[in-house]
């Protein structure tokens, strides 16, 4: 267990209500609350809170196997204190991944079957417990489905120890606004009837959307925020409010706000989710995710928070604590945090303050695994003054570049966002940053500056330089030739009756892994539509060779659309990448291509028979042609974005990639070949190289 400094709580509200750190939260080493500390006498409430739990069908899944540790580290907790229990365990919602009974069933047995001595468990409905399709329709709905398997309403008011727990579900899970608006009225009388009870006390309010424009995650750009409650929440400054949905860090000290009431963003026991744009938004080891709030209430109604994370039983130095629920004069989780937060570094000549942390000499960034459009960057962890842990967030990686062998004048390139590592307990001493999007041969600098959560860029720049090989893929072939061979990807049946894989490029991966039971008949490969497929493993250098232009390219057959059914011809879409794929209820062929961090997905109809499909890529336009002409474009810019997982770095054939290198939409029909290109062709490349093109 952590120990705790002799910094009082009576110190802390006394002293820093005026400083940098009481302006965007404080290391748990400054706190002297906790089991076993004087503290801990004038507890009167602790509790558990946690959301995205996400338990799968599958009883081994990582989500079940993270709560059931939670739970049995909860009774040890506090063991020998004075208040020695947990008096509730609170999860805000997506408890299941779809809402089946074969999740929530689990779910509910590991959480009720493992609760503390005499804890309440507090529940309320996500997004994701209105996925169960059939099995809701015949339940009766997705509300009377969950309200039936935990014998308990889907919206509910508990008290406990004297503090009231008002926990809201959402109507339909649409993830848009509306799904509280017919709560509302049931709400403020649960809140009158809270205040009536004791006006100086804290509410506990949770539900699975955020509140638009409050904790990270719930701003327009985010889309885990929803607008429906905070006209009611702006009545009550006392209110503490908790909620999910969009997997951010709670150790971001941007999940704890205060402006007319209290939030706090509660994190997952599934995968981190992160912001999009300029940033990765499955950065690597995202799925290392298991956070929890300790809340811990006091007899002046104070409340404080530690963050534990389950995947190594230790707490983050970052700790909230809410000296006055309801005095809003006093709340210091503001927006003015953007302006006092301090400024990372590296040198002690940079730091704001004395640091015994700060690298003596300047720190140098090194670069390896060069190949002609990528290359690794490793370089330091800055520091930031506040807390090292939570506060540097991520890092800018500007990159300018020049023709080699010239000494020409440097010229603007773009950049790189790599986070920090700042949400594992166990953050990384070193940055990797792998540069993907990178010309062939020329030279470059990389300037780096270090940047904290709340945006501010340190003053010092880390610099290096180094030059990309030239590309050997691109000169192997006349690429404006009519009937160019495909360099990355070229499964076809061989006229031995043999599935192969044999790409013009000798450093793209050869061979097939069978799954299932494809039948080779007639120069075609048959699969059922269950798990029959090839696959092929690719590893991030060979992605990084496919991020500039692509061409994704099949012939295949298919006699009906099954229902319930879709299916991918080749794919690789494990949160990226691109594919091929019929939607069987809509009845059209899809292509998905991945650029910037987004889907852009073009669609056309598509009857049953033997088809010829092209989709391309070339850094301006997504195009996609059937039968040899062209049935859509999509302007799009920036390079492709390919999974952070790397058990779902391959390319599937008959169905899509997923993790553990496992299959999904599995496509019922017969493929004579399948390609991918490293660059896009033309129109009438696409044309030549379509035999059912009319």
């Amino acid at each position: 267990m952590p120990k705790h400094s002799a910094f009082s709580r009576r110190q802390f509200l006394g002293t820093s209500l005026g400083t940098s750190i009481a302006l965007t939260a404080f290391p748990g080493k400054l706190w002297a609350a906790g089991p076993g500390t004087e503290l801990d006498k004038e507890l009167v409430l602790r509790c558990a809170i946690m959301s995205d739990v996400h338990f799968k069908t599958d009883p081994n899944c990582a989500e079940k196997k993270r709560l059931e540790k939670l739970m049995r580290f909860l009774p040890t907790y506090a063991k020998d204190s004075v208040h020695p229990n947990f008096d509730a365990v609170m999860v805000v919602g997506d408890m299941s991944d779809h809402g089946y009974a074969a999740e929530l069933v689990p779910f509910r047995d590991t959480l009720l079957g493992n609760l503390p001595q005499g804890a309440q468990a507090l529940l309320c409905m996500g997004n994701h417990e209105h996925w169960g399709g059939e099995e809701h329709v015949k339940a009766g709905g997705s509300r009377k489905n969950w309200e039936t398997i935990f014998s308990r309403p889907a919206n509910s008011h508990t008290v406990i120890n004297g503090y009231h727990f008002i926990g809201l579900s959402c109507e339909k899970g649409t993830c848009k606004d509306g799904d509280y608006l017919y709560i509302l009225d049931w709400l403020r009388e649960q809140l009158n009837a809270a205040v009536k009870d004791d006006p100086k006390k804290p509410i506990f309010v949770f539900q699975h959307y955020h509140v638009r424009g409050t904790v990270y995650g719930g701003f327009e750009k985010d889309w885990a925020g929803v607008k429906d409650l905070r006209a009611i929440f702006e009545e009550f400054p006392q209110i503490i409010d908790f909620s999910g949905h969009s997997h951010y860090p709670s150790n971001d000290p941007r999940s704890a706000w205060q402006g007319k009431f209290t939030a706090f963003g509660t994190a997952t026991l599934s995968y981190f989710a992160m912001e999009g744009g300029i940033f990765n938004r499955f950065p690597a080891g995202y799925q290392n995710a298991a956070q929890v709030y300790f809340m811990e209430v006091f007899k002046d109604n104070s409340v404080h928070f530690r963050i534990f994370d389950v995947l190594t039983e230790t707490f983050f130095d970052t700790e909230y604590f809410i000296a006055e629920p309801g005095a809003i004069e006093k709340y210091c989780y503001t927006e003015k945090r953007y302006e006092t937060a301090s400024t990372p570094y590296w040198t002690a000549e940079f730091a704001p303050v004395k640091d015994a942390k700060a690298c003596t000499e300047k720190p140098k960034a090194s670069v390896s695994d060069i190949d002609a459009y990528s290359a690794r960057l490793t370089f330091p962890q800055a520091h930031d003054t506040a807390s090292p842990n939570t506060f540097l967030g991520s890092y800018q990686i500007k990159l300018q570049e020049r023709e080699t062998g010239t000494n020409g004048e440097w010229t603007d390139f773009g950049e790189e966002n790599p986070w920090s590592g700042y949400y594992f307990a166990e953050q990384p001493k070193e940055i990797i940053a792998d540069l993907n999007s990178l010309e062939e041969g020329r030279d470059w600098l990389a300037a780096i500056r270090a940047r904290n959560v709340f945006g501010k860029l340190s003053e010092e720049t880390i610099s290096v330089e180094f030059q990309t090989p030239r590309d050997p893929d691109k000169y192997l072939q006349d690429r404006t030739a009519p009937y160019p061979k495909a360099d990355a990807l070229d499964f076809r049946v061989t006229e031995d009756g043999q599935a192969a894989n044999e790409p013009l490029s000798e450093t793209f991966p050869h061979g097939l892994e069978t799954c299932g039971k494809p039948v080779i008949s007639d120069g075609w490969a048959q699969f059922d539509g269950k798990d029959a497929r090839y696959r092929v493993r690719f590893d991030r250098g060979h992605y990084a060779r496919l991020r500039r232009q692509i061409t994704l390219g099949a012939r295949f057959s298919f006699d009906e659309y099954p229902a319930g059914q879709n299916g991918c011809i080749i794919a690789n879409t494990e949160v990226g990448g691109t594919g091929i794929s019929i939607d069987h209820q809509k009845k059209t062929l899809n292509f998905w291509c991945h650029v910037a961090g987004h889907y852009q997905i073009i669609s056309a109809p598509i009857a049953p028979g033997s088809h010829s499909a092209y989709g391309t890529y070339d850094g301006q336009n997504v195009r996609f042609y059937l039968d040899g002409k062209e049935v859509g474009v999509q302007k799009a810019s920036g390079p492709l974005t390919y999974t952070a997982n790397d058990s779902a770095c391959a390319y599937s054939i008959a169905s899509d990639i997923s993790g553990n290198y496992g299959g999904n939409s599995y496509f019922k029909g017969k493929i004579q070949f399948a390609r991918v290109f490293t660059w896009a062709l033309t129109p009438e490349q696409v044309k030549n190289l379509s035999p059912d093109a009319k």
